[in-house]
């Protein structure tokens, strides 16, 4: 075989003939396979580069715009409540937080309707919660061991809010999940909130909601008195409704 002819020379016989020619069409097949299949894969690469840069342009100014890392005040006003409900075998009590917080710093990482808080801590005084009756005051505080363990502590770590929201581009309530680290006489348990948020005019935002939570998770026994005769049932539900200001520092 020569080039992409046949020569049988001198000695050839026809079976030699036909084994040739079938050698060059098989050669010939291969080829033009080869051809196409490497016309298929040229063209698969181009499209795929096109489309490769069209994701590029089009999704990166995106990304950016939905992840924000930043700083901020954050004060919970004076006009907030926060306070916990129980129940006994003969009544009912409700139990305010009297204590007032300062300013604090705020830090931040938003992505995508999610939010990462780095410092962000709510702390109660076990001995500012006022029951309106003087017994159950020191029966609850005697519970939660107040002079050895003086602060109940609910530490944010991160929230689940839609992006229009993140974007101040809703109006009414609108749904927030919390993910939160709540320490009670140094027991500390990850417990997730369900709660509902509104904006109130410029750099104001009021949230609201309650959980339930067992006071023995976290080493707590139940208070009773009269010898046992009146006995306060585990669970007890944490209410809040946070008026909150946030500023630029």
């Amino acid at each position: 075989m020569s080039g992409s002819g046949i020569d049988l020379g001198s000695g050839g016989t026809p079976l030699t003939f036909v084994h040739l020619f079938m050698r060059h069409l098989l050669f010939r097949v291969m080829k033009f396979r080869n051809d196409i299949r490497w016309k298929r894969l040229e063209a698969f690469v181009k499209i795929w580069l096109f489309a490769a840069c069209l994701f590029t342009l089009g999704a990166a100014p995106a990304t950016d715009e939905m992840q924000k890392t930043g700083r901020v005040w954050f004060l919970i006003e004076d006009d907030s409540r926060l306070y916990l409900a129980g129940t006994s075998n003969v009544n009912k009590f409700t139990c305010h937080c009297e204590d007032r917080y300062e300013q604090q710093v705020l830090e931040y990482h938003q992505s995508s309707g999610y939010l990462r808080f780095g410092k962000l801590q709510l702390n109660m005084r076990t001995n500012h919660f006022d029951c309106h009756n003087r017994k159950i005051d020191a029966d609850l505080q005697k519970a939660l061991r107040a002079d050895e363990y003086p602060h109940i502590r609910v530490a944010f770590t991160d929230a689940g809010i839609e992006q229009k929201c993140l974007e101040k581009n809703c109006t009414g309530w609108f749904p927030v999940k919390i993910n939160t680290e709540v320490t009670i006489t140094n027991v500390t348990k990850k417990v997730f909130m369900e709660a509902e948020a509104r904006l109130v005019g410029p750099g104001g935002l009021q949230l609201r909601g309650q959980k339930s939570l067992n006071m023995s998770q976290f080493g707590v026994s139940p208070p009773e008195a009269m010898f046992g005769m009146i006995k306060v049932n585990d669970l007890i539900t944490f209410h809040f409704d946070l008026k909150i200001q946030i500023t630029l520092q």
